[in-house]
């Protein structure tokens, strides 16, 4: 499991903000900090509530979620983040989300490795 922090620029239907994103291979989905998502986009509820299970065991349940657009090394890509209500961070970036657009963390460098990278969600 490895985490790495990056400022991008984050745009959804209402707006744009330049947001500390963590890059977390722990987190399966990615997330966002409700307080945040309800400056950038309008959210959606979903069908029926998702419940995620936290690092420390405490359960998260879910009911919204929204589409938000996240500046990669000047690439758009298109992210699903449910939302959350306690998040320690404005938003968190899945590992489901980096493995289909093929980021890796660079740990020992403490930074994105984009060299896979291309902008187009790997779905195959």
């Amino acid at each position: 499991m490895g985490i790495i922090r990056q400022e991008l620029l984050v745009r959804g239907d209402k707006g744009v903000k330049r947001l500390s994103v963590l890059f977390d291979s722990g987190a399966a989905r990615s997330f966002v900090r409700n307080d945040v998502a309800n400056e950038l986009c309008t959210p959606k509820k979903l069908l029926i509530p998702r419940e995620f299970v936290a690092a420390d065991g405490n359960k998260i349940v879910c009911e919204f979620f929204c589409d938000l657009v996240v500046e990669i090394e000047g690439r758009e890509i298109g992210v699903e983040a449910f939302l959350v209500d306690n998040l320690s961070v404005p938003m968190i970036f899945g590992a489901l989300d980096m493995e289909a657009y093929r980021i890796r963390l660079d740990l020992a460098r403490g930074r994105l490795d984009l060299s896979e990278f291309t902008g187009s969600m790997y779905a195959l």
